[in-house]
């Protein structure tokens, strides 16, 4: 293994030549053109959007009162609470539907670039690790999770964390520690959980292989010292900076309905499987026929260029060094583990923490990543050693040429035979009104059969492409192609994928009607509630999450549900239940009493209450650890009231309470982690500008 020093960096020249890559392939987002659809805006920007709401009104957002009588938003596992790259946007700019979308590109972005960084260790030829970054940027894990925002968050830190590991195991300094601890805590507050898991037992895999793949021949008594060190040094650091998110997460477990193990069959669901790995060769064969491929559309993605995969496979059949085999190795290995079956469920009953995994097609995200490194490797030793295009390689491009006609003859005869193509329905979508209505109404005539013709025409053309490259040592030109490739991909399967018909500014006219600020939640009945269009709905979610009200008609489908929010919507046809669910969010046991909010914040309710006889004041949210009230200055924890609320004594007359939500450990916590990551960064920024990396021979760096 071998580290090329500066080269290893990339410059502004490559930053921009990516940026312009990224823009185009993901041209109907990145022009706000189309808006990220589904679980994008019904699920991960309502949290985001309270965090900037809640910021910018001067309010620390501990507690979110907004989502399902309110959850401890420090808990939630899916709305990058932790991440720093949160915090910073939603402290400045703030969360609109454009925010949201520039962050998503960013976090592709990041991962693109990172995979261009993580290459210098094995690849010399800059070209080299551009396809492999560009590879990596617009594979079919991003395309197809365009929408699953913490999927793209955790993708993107992956191949910055590893590539930093591998540093630090080679040469342990407190520059490399800092930077690996600080990656894998950004890696570990943007992904989803089922990504963290993934990816303690992939950097095990590492770790283990680097210990005993002994490049300079240590003892292994030596090695265990030094190897000792590293990753305790690398876990205390870890440690320090997360100190705020484990104890966050830990708190909510226990009330947590996803705190638990999931059953067997659950596991099972929505993965990878076989035939879904024939994406790729035809990746937009995929977005039709959900009876053939039968998962998810969003699972079935994992395209990374038809050139990498001649290279992946020569690989396969080639002599390979240590890593690459540990690269085919534990990339099959999650590849199967995505495929869920009995290779799953064998994970789930003998590995940990597996079976609290749902959805079996994120763990592709680590076979995606090996795959692209062994192919890109095997195309560097290709080009080092200046082989032509012959043996193994040429029988590889025979057979992949032979398939796709054999996929075009398919897709034409069927889809004409059967009249079952986009052909018969064109006049149909010329009748359409608008650009948008009119490419709408062409992606949904598509048949699936249309889908092998047109798919296996562009492959056939990209292969003739790639065989003039490899004939004539035209590296240059092959980075093109791979780029356009991957580029073509991208705009063929982001539609049915990622976004939905509607523009990012169609989807920010409905956020515009949300209150500004945090306001004091009306005292209104349930009824009386006014609601947005159906459509509008459609766009941005349950509207309950942005209209400043605590008051909700039913359960949102929202992923971090409290056991005891579950269980009163489930008594909800009691009577006693029923008439509760019908009133304010805060009411008083005695009809006749009369309340006034005084003032109101996600943490905090101040009101005077004019009590006619002792009673009890509900205050309708979820009745959770660190509440507390305050009357006449003296401090107790809130009563539970019913299945779900909390409730606060009072005595006949005037009495002026205040209800209030303290985690003062979570906040000491915060404070510390806070603390523990611009103290690292600080440090790591100072020795990067102090101690530069020692210049090695350089290689070729740019576009």
């Amino acid at each position: 293994m071998q580290v090329y020093g500066n080269s290893e960096r990339p410059n502004l020249k490559t930053v921009l030549f990516f940026v312009t890559v990224l823009v185009l392939a993901f041209l109907p987002v990145s022009s706000f053109l189309f808006f990220l659809k589904n679980d994008a805006f019904n699920g991960y920007f309502p949290p985001k959007f309270f965090m900037s709401e809640s910021i910018h009104a001067g309010y620390l957002p501990l507690w979110n009162p907004y989502i399902n009588f309110g959850i401890p938003q420090y808990g939630d596992m899916s709305g990058g609470y932790w991440s720093p790259i949160t915090w910073l946007i939603a402290s400045t700019m703030g969360y609109t539907a454009y925010a949201l979308t520039i962050e998503v590109l960013l976090y592709i972005l990041i991962g693109g670039m990172g995979m261009y960084s993580l290459c210098s260790i094995w690849i010399q030829d800059y070209r080299v690790r551009i396809i492999a970054g560009i590879a990596f940027m617009c594979c079919g894990y991003n395309i197809g999770h365009l929408q699953h925002f913490n999927w793209i968050s955790g993708a993107a830190f992956l191949p910055w964390c590893l590539y930093s590991y591998i540093k630090l195991l080679k040469y342990f300094s407190l520059k490399n520690v800092l930077s690996t601890a600080l990656f894998f805590y950004m890696l570990v507050a943007s992904a989803h959980p089922g990504i963290t898991i993934g990816a303690i037992y992939f950097f095990i895999a590492v770790l283990l292989f680097y210990f005993f793949n002994n490049e300079q021949s240590e003892k292994i008594k030596t090695r265990f010292k030094k190897f000792t060190i590293t990753n305790g040094a690398l876990l205390l650091l870890l440690l320090c900076v997360s100190a705020g998110m484990i104890l966050g997460y830990l708190d909510i477990l226990p009330y947590f309905i996803r705190g638990e193990k999931i059953s067997l069959d659950a596991s099972l669901s929505n993965p990878t499987n076989a035939q879904s790995w024939f994406s790729i060769l035809m990746p937009f064969t995929t977005v039709k026929n959900d009876a053939f491929f039968n998962t998810d559309p969003t699972m079935r993605n994992s395209y990374f260029s038809i050139a990498l995969l001649i290279f992946f496979i020569a690989a396969f059949f080639n002599k390979k060094t240590a890593w690459q085999k540990f690269l085919l190795t534990t990339g099959l290995v999650f590849a199967l583990l995505s495929a869920g079956g009995i290779f799953k469920s064998f994970a789930y009953n003998f590995l940990p923490m597996i079976g609290y995994v749902r959805l079996n097609g994120e763990f592709r995200i680590f076979a995606i990543l090996c795959f692209i490194l062994l192919a890109a490797i095997e195309l560097d030793k290709l080009i080092s050693g200046q082989k032509q295009f012959t043996g193994k390689l040429k029988w590889i491009y025979y057979l992949l040429e032979m398939i796709l006609f054999g996929f075009i003859s398919f897709g034409l005869y069927k889809a004409f035979h059967n009249k079952d193509s986009v052909v018969y329905n064109m006049h149909i979508i010329l009748e359409q009104h608008g650009f948008a209505s009119k490419l709408k109404s062409f992606i949904d005539a598509i048949s699936f059969y249309d889908t092998f013709w047109m798919q296996g025409t562009v492959q056939l053309f990209i292969l003739w492409g790639i065989k003039y490259c490899l004939k004539s040592g035209n590296f240059n030109v092959l980075r093109n192609i791979v780029i356009a490739d991957m580029i073509l991909a991208s705009l063929f399967n982001v539609p049915f994928t990622g976004v939905g018909k509607a523009s990012v500014r169609d989807v920010q006219a409905v956020l515009n009607q949300s209150p500004k600020g945090i306001p004091i939640p009306s005292l209104k009945d349930i009824t009386q509630f006014e609601a947005i269009g159906v459509e509008q709905e459609k766009l941005v979610g349950d509207w309950n999450w942005y209209n400043k009200q605590i008051n909700i008609k039913e359960e949102s489908a929202y992923p971090v549900a409290l056991k005891n929010m579950r269980r009163y919507f489930e008594t909800i046809g009691t009577s006693n239940t029923y008439l509760d669910y019908q009133k304010p969010y805060l009411f008083s046991t005695n009809s006749s009493d009369i309340i006034n909010v005084q003032a109101y914040s996600p943490n905090m309710i101040s009101f005077e209450v004019m009590a006619s006889a002792d009673g009890q004041v509900v205050f309708k949210q979820n009745y959770y650890p660190h509440w507390y009230y305050y009357n006449s200055q003296v401090k107790k924890e809130v009563v539970p009231y019913g299945s779900n609320f909390m409730s606060v004594p009072v005595n006949k007359g005037i009495n002026n309470i205040t209800i209030k939500f303290e985690p003062t450990l979570i906040k000491w916590s915060m404070a510390f982690s806070l603390f523990a990551f611009l103290g690292c960064f600080i440090i790591l920024m100072t020795l990067y500008v102090k101690q530069p990396s020692p210049l090695s021979p350089p290689t070729q760096q740019g576009p």
